[in-house]
């Protein structure tokens, strides 16, 4: 904002206020102080969470499927191609018949099934990133079958993880053979213990 005035019988005008450039460095300096001020938010974690409810929801789906069409539904982990496969096995017999629906959830990029290099969820050593002690196979890769009276083929964990600026961050998915219930954990990175989330 300028103002004028008369300076006296010489007729000079004097000019009050701020010039365009006073005024981008106080806007400047006032975004630095704000970002400084502001609290960095970790959204790698959150990513994190995310990943294991959409595995989650993917594994709670093909239960609940297996229960209302009455039949087997297979769900395959593809640890190359990072994606989960869901077969709906309309004839029960435990492969993939060509007919038969089939539906594929990748993971997010910088998202893998992966082995934490820790103790799993059961306390017990990890080999693989997808763990259990009846784990089928089926078109090569690691499966498990949701029944139509609400189990699964294999008690199971799931592992995967994603690349942060520090460590890995790792989340488990672990099922429960005789009712299909998933719960999933976080692994805290100081303490190399697996603490079981929100439902």
């Amino acid at each position: 904002m300028r103002f004028s005035r008369q300076a006296g019988p010489c007729n000079k005008t004097l000019q009050l206020g701020f010039t365009l450039a006073e005024t981008m460095i106080v806007l400047v300096i006032a975004a630095m102080m704000i970002t400084l001020a502001i609290p960095r938010v970790d959204v790698t974690r959150y990513k994190a969470d995310a990943i294991a409810q959409i595995v989650r929801t993917q594994l709670q789906n093909a239960s609940r499927s297996a229960i209302t069409r009455q039949h087997d539904v297979i769900v395959s982990f593809d640890t190359l191609g990072q994606q989960m496969v869901t077969a709906f096995d309309a004839n029960n017999n435990g492969v993939v018949d060509t007919g038969e629906r089939v539906s594929y959830r990748g993971l997010d990029t910088g998202i893998l099934f992966a082995d934490p290099a820790v103790n799993g969820v059961s306390g017990s050593a990890i080999t693989s990133p997808i763990s259990g002690a009846s784990i089928g196979v089926v078109n090569g890769m690691p499966s498990l079958t949701f029944h139509r009276d609400g189990s699964v083929s294999s008690d199971a964990e799931v592992y995967v993880s994603i690349a942060a600026r520090g460590p890995k961050m790792y989340r488990a998915l672990v099922l429960t053979q005789a009712t299909g219930r998933v719960d999933w954990y976080r692994l805290n990175t100081t303490t190399n213990k697996w603490v079981i989330a929100g439902l």
